[in-house]
């Protein structure tokens, strides 16, 4: 898995197959042009050993941008799958067009996830375009996580920009929209702006450390723990809340201690419900570096948090005749049930479909 493999639009990277569904996860990027989906792929195929060095997309190296379009344009125009592997599942990370013009891409994109992550670009915010597909994903009740990138920009602030996120796609409950992660700062640079080098978990209250280019956990410092303390008694608050767990609710409020493996159960339950929404933070490696800020618990909150496609509704198939034919949950024993995303053309191996088999 460590070398770099896009012989065919559609596809890059390599994983290895998945036997069962429950090892699978299928998640889609959305966000708008230059929020940073394709770079935060790139980060991501790293750190699980897709690739061996992240590509560019200015350069036109990225696994996911291989038309010469893109390279030309230095932007995504169409729908991209990168395939990696992380402790023990496989993870199908869908690349869309942040551009109005190829929504038809980023609707098929959606059609075939079970998740998406939703890229807001710290420096530029939400816009109108990313709040109709949030609403879209909300409709049919779709898991969703969001991730802030460009923490580099001297505009940065995550704390602003997660109520920014909040307010936005939060409104009928702002909390139940929530880092799960609070960024740990380096010293100022002579633009008096403090670089992001780690995170701190807020359920674990460890910190990461990604300065050296690896992560590294360690124990957050005394002077550290009180600035958590209020952001974490919200999030778990949150996470009780949208779990509708009421008897872990009654022994918090009670004063209980709750253990981080029944809060991180309760996290999964939320964000497969659809009914909370982790706000997480990445950032790509610097060169010569081996994972980037977040990518770690990115994957994470995908492979432990997000649903398998076991737990997706069968979709609505009907014959050519227009009548609805019944379809069973997921079984790999089943008939064969799936959808042709899109089709493309190589000019070494001709046409070319991305088939998602529910």
């Amino acid at each position: 898995m460590g070398d770099k493999a896009n012989a065919h639009p559609g596809a890059a990277g390599r994983a290895t197959a998945a036997d069962h569904p429950a090892s699978v996860r299928n998640v889609v990027l959305v966000g708008h042009s230059g929020s940073g989906k394709t770079t935060l792929v790139e980060a991501l195929a790293l750190t699980a050993g897709a690739v061996n060095r992240a590509g560019r997309v200015e350069d036109g190296t990225a696994v996911s941008d291989y038309d010469e379009i893109e390279h030309r344009q230095q932007r995504s125009v169409q729908l991209s799958l990168v395939p990696v592997d992380w402790d023990g599942y496989k993870i199908n990370i869908i690349d869309t067009p942040g551009y109005a013009d190829f929504v038809g891409e980023l609707r098929a994109g959606l059609r075939a996830a079970d998740a998406a992550l939703f890229v807001v670009s710290a420096s530029d915010g939400v816009d109108g375009s990313t709040r109709m597909v949030w609403e879209e994903c909300a409709a049919v009740g779709m898991p969703r996580a969001i991730v802030i990138t460009h923490l580099e920009s001297a505009r940065a602030d995550f704390d602003d920009m997660t109520r920014i996120c909040a307010e936005a796609f939060g409104a009928d409950d702002p909390d139940a929209v929530l880092p799960l992660y609070l960024p740990l700062h380096g010293a100022e640079g002579p633009d008096g702006h403090a670089p992001v080098t780690g995170l701190i978990g807020l359920l674990t209250q460890r910190l990461f450390d990604y300065s050296s280019g690896e992560r590294k956990e360690a124990e957050p410092g005394p002077e550290q723990l009180p600035l958590i303390e209020e952001a974490r008694n919200r999030l778990i608050e949150g996470i009780i809340a949208e779990s509708e767990d009421e008897t872990l609710m009654d022994r918090y409020l009670g004063g209980e201690q709750i253990d981080v493996k029944t809060l991180v159960q309760d996290l999964e339950r939320a964000v497969a419900r659809g009914a909370f929404f982790p706000v997480l933070a990445a950032a790509p490696a610097a060169e010569g570096a081996r994972q980037g800020l977040g990518t770690v618990e990115l994957l994470e909150l995908v492979t432990g948090g997000f649903p398998t496609p076991l737990e997706r509704p069968a979709p609505t198939v009907t014959t050519p005749e227009g009548q609805e034919r019944e379809v069973t949950a997921c079984d790999p024993n089943g008939p064969l049930v799936a959808e042709v995303v899109k089709t493309a053309s190589d000019p070494y191996v001709g046409r070319v479909s991305l088939v998602r088999v529910f």
